[in-house]
């Protein structure tokens, strides 16, 4: 394959492409994009020729062409076995070195120039022994010039080099995707063909190639497989941000799928608008407005011949919207805003005010489709949502890249025909983004190809769970083949043996509470005046069921209370004893007795009271369960904050944080531990500002994983070794090939265990642990900081250059773990508790068993029996353990 222009065009934005051009040549005819950027820069090489006075043009170049120093040649063809390149110029220096001159019509120098020339540069050095340190560029209408200096982009060179070797070896065709470059390619209809074909994800426009490749690796491929992973959100009110299985399921169904309903603002006026530009000039030429009102709809468009035109084109579109009073202005994507805010800095005060009110007023159809409804289109772009909704432009090949397509031709040849085609794409561009906001409002009616994403059901045959059936007769029969409502109602009445059961369950239902014991609340004197003669005016009476706690065992106890009102004849007033209303049904032991089970055994509420009836004949609700949890917890506030406080107080705390689900709202719980002490707290959100407070007079060494919110913690910080060598592992598997970060994980692997050997024979120690400090810069100098080439090994040359201190503080100190296992291992307790009550999580819930387990979990590592302490009423753990 000899390297020509073609190629290095092509193989910088895509290796299939390249391929193409390996196998066909250049076959096919120029797209129009193409065509039009070659006239440009034909006309941009006869303004620099007539600018320069330069009388050298297309130069074969040879061994024996002598070049005169300080003098600029264009057009020099460079040809032998392995190449065939065109320069657009070179310039010969004073220093006899050559510089590269690349000619672009825009005025904005894109990477993909650089890369070019530089490729360029590079076969010219390798095939014609010339000596190259920088090139030029040349750009714009004004012909501005900026240089580049190679070594800059010697890492991007080497890789599309290896690109086009491994081109050069393909038989077949490399793995390919949709990406933007496609819209100016030749082969596009080839490649869209095939991508079609095979249903490839990237026809989706919303999904990046790192994602598609994230994907692939799970095995799903095309849209059709991509559908099937939709799982609907258990909360129905919660909505999540762009879901492309989602995406891929309103396709395959051909149907739309909507998270939340739109509530579009309904104004007297509403106006539709759309603006048309040249993007590397920041020229904004055309401006198509729609005004519409209940009776009328008025169409209006603005055009700037020139850039001297742009801001009178605004003035008018803002003295137009400025006629009206009550209005809401639509438009399709954030480009309309970020350009009127561009505007609005060239602009006098008084049309700045306007402007930002027309801002204030406005609404991005676009958002809805990409957070809320999903259409069977496989993009957002408004061409496939208006094409959808039966939406036809006057030219099949509208577009926003043939608009700017048009425009050079009308500046090249400034006809009418074209300025009428452009104002005619510009409005039905209004037009359709009419047409959406209608559909949009028509939502809320019934339509049979509108389904609520919330409303779908998984169906799996291997699931518990109700089975939807298409007739309501079927539903009808499926819930009368329960087991409980055949045992109680069919087998009732055929089987004896069933009847009896039944009968004897109802009757061991029943409570019975035997009076152990009375006590009488009403006093023998007047609590005023010591008074004898006092008169009960009101009396009753209520039972508290408790628990007595034995040396041998527990047993029921009921305790009868007498309580009320008396008079005291002395003091000619009332009194009352107690509010029998507000006594407690259920005495405190039993309320310890059932946290004890839920909080150190995991029992479910279910279980709990299960055990109480058979084991005592109790009887208590699940309500009651949970109060009885609250009262506990309430009572053990002061422990709590001990806990934390005594922490902050410690030369070590380890730190974690895992997702708690509150009927679908995530929340996380953060779990502080050291080696005696473990809190639990739960917050609504991730955000760390919280542990500024929490441990602001913590000193010590905090030990923490990889999140970044921690590194925001004013004291010394150890990060978790284990989970660096957790994400070396997993991207390792997945990059056996790569060498370079293969290297990084051999090394890393061979100093971290002559550490941990150190570690298991002295402990940690920084007396042993300081002769391995050698050994970490040793790694870092031979390892770490050389260049690489490879992506995967330079991401974690960063992370290990900027964590270098975080990784090794342990070997600064005495007993400091270089792992965060201490918070892990405190965080499964409440993981246990998660997994069984996730469906009936409550924040007040998450709280008060929080409150409960930093109680048992330090218990433990104090050697404390949970229960024994919650029976002794001591509020201090600390003191309790010294005893």
């Amino acid at each position: 394959m000899k390297i020509t222009n073609e190629i290095l065009h092509a193989v910088i934005h895509c290796n299939h492409k390249a391929f193409l051009k390996k196998v066909q040549g250049n076959q096919l005819p120029q797209t129009e994009f193409q065509t039009i950027f070659e006239t440009l820069k034909q006309k941009q090489q006869s303004v620099i020729q007539t600018k320069l006075s330069l009388d050298f043009q297309n130069i074969d170049y040879s061994s024996n062409l002598k070049f005169e120093k300080g003098k600029t040649y264009l057009q020099i063809s460079f040809k032998n076995a392995e190449v065939d390149l065109k320069l657009d110029g070179i310039y010969y220096d004073h220093r006899n070195s050559f510089a590269p001159i690349l000619i672009s019509p825009f005025e904005k120098v894109q990477k993909s120039d650089k890369l070019f020339i530089a490729l360029q540069s590079h076969y010219l050095q390798q095939n014609f022994n010339l000596k190259i340190e920088e090139v030029r560029i040349i750009f714009g209408s004004q012909q501005k010039s900026t240089k580049v200096i190679l070594r800059n982009l010697s890492k991007d060179v080497k890789k599309i080099i290896a690109t086009i070797e491994q081109i050069k070896k393909f038989e077949t065709h490399p793995v390919f995707y949709k990406i933007s470059h496609c819209q100016v390619c030749e082969f596009n209809p080839i490649c869209i063909k095939k991508l079609q074909e095979r249903d490839d994800l990237s026809l989706l426009g919303n999904l990046k190639p790192k994602e598609i490749e994230q994907k692939n690796n799970r095995g799903i491929f095309s849209v059709k497989q991509l559908s099937y992973n939709f799982r609907p959100k258990k909360n129905p009110y919660r909505r999540r941000k762009f879901l492309p299985e989602l995406k891929a399921l309103a396709i395959r169904e051909q149907k739309v799928f909507i998270q939340k309903l739109p509530e579009l603002v309904k104004k007297t006026t509403e106006i539709f608008f759309d603006i048309e530009s040249i993007p590397d000039r920041d020229f904004y030429y055309l401006i198509g407005v729609i005004v519409k009102t209940e009776n009328s709809a008025t169409e209006y468009s603005f055009w700037a011949n020139n850039v001297t035109e742009q801001q009178n084109v605004f003035i008018q579109f803002i003295d137009l919207i400025n006629t009206q009073n009550d209005f809401i202005l639509y438009h399709y994507g954030s480009y309309e805003i970020q350009v009127l805010k561009r505007i609005a800095k060239k602009v006098s005060l008084p049309y700045q005010n306007r402007i930002k009110k027309i801002i204030e007023n406005s609404f991005n159809v676009l958002t809805l489709f990409s957070n809320d409804i999903y259409t069977p289109t496989y993009t957002n772009g408004l061409k496939d949502i208006g094409n959808y909704m039966e939406f036809n432009w006057t030219d099949e090949k509208a577009s926003g890249l043939q608009s700017i397509i048009w425009r050079y031709n009308w500046e090249l040849n400034p006809t009418n025909y074209l300025k009428e085609k452009l104002i005619t794409y510009n409005i039905e561009d209004c037009r359709a983004l009419i047409k959406v906001q209608e559909w949009l409002i028509s939502l809320s009616e019934n339509n049979d190809q509108t389904v609520l994403a919330n409303s779908i059901k998984q169906q799996n045959i291997f699931k518990w769970g109700v089975t939807v059936f298409a007739l309501e007769h079927f539903n009808e029969i499926n819930a009368k083949a329960y087991f409980d409502y055949q045992r109680q109602h069919v087998f009732l009445r055929t089987e004896r043996k069933v009847y009896k059961a039944i009968s004897k369950t109802k009757q061991t239902s029943k409570q019975y509470n035997r009076i152990d014991k009375k006590i009488n609340l009403f006093p023998d004197k007047c609590e005023k005046c010591s008074n004898k003669d006092i008169k009960i005016i009101r009396s009753s009476k209520k039972p508290q069921i408790d628990l007595v706690f034995m040396k041998s065992g527990i047993k029921k106890q009921v305790i009868e209370y007498q309580g009320g009102a008396y008079f005291c004849k002395n003091c000619k007033k009332n009194f009352m004893v107690e509010d029998m209303r507000r006594l407690p049904t259920y005495g405190y032991n039993l309320m310890l007795w059932s946290v004890n089970q839920k909080i150190q055994y995991k029992l479910s509420t279910e279980s709990i009271i299960n055990l109480l009836k058979d084991s005592f004949n109790i009887g208590v609700s699940a309500t009651q369960m949970t109060r009885f949890k609250e009262i506990i917890a309430t009572k053990y506030e002061e422990t709590y904050n001990e806990i934390i406080k005594k922490m902050s107080q410690s030369k070590l705390i380890h730190t974690d944080e895992t997702i708690a689900r509150i009927n679908g709202i995530d929340g996380y719980v953060w779990v502080f531990a050291n080696y005696d002490s473990v809190y639990y707290q739960f917050r609504e959100t991730r955000e760390p500002e919280f542990l500024k407070e929490l441990l602001r007079d913590f000193k010590g060494v905090l030990v923490s994983d990889f999140y970044t919110g921690y590194d925001s913690m004013e004291c010394e910080q150890q990060k978790c070794l284990v989970h660096l060598i957790r994400d070396l592992n997993e991207d390792f598997m997945k990059h056996q090939l790569d060498e370079e970060f293969k290297q990084i994980i051999s090394e890393f692997g061979n100093l971290l265990r002559n550490i941990i050997a150190t570690i298991d024979k002295y402990g940690l120690k920084k007396f042993h642990l300081n002769k391995h400090k050698k050994e970490v810069e040793k790694f870092y100098k031979k390892v770490i900081l050389p260049e690489f080439e490879s992506d995967l090994a330079i991401s974690y040359q960063k992370r290990f250059i900027k964590y270098k201190e975080k990784l090794f503080l342990f070997l600064n100190h005495d007993g400091i773990p270089w792992n965060n296992n201490n918070a892990e291992h405190s965080i499964k307790p409440f993981a246990k508790w998660r997994k069984k009550v996730s469906k009936s999580l409550s924040k007040k819930n998450i709280e008060h068993h929080l409150i409960l387990l930093s109680i048992l979990q330090t218990c433990k590592y104090q050697g404390t029996n949970f229960f024994e302490f919650l029976k002794s009423g001591k509020k201090s753990i600390y003191e309790y353990s010294e005893k």
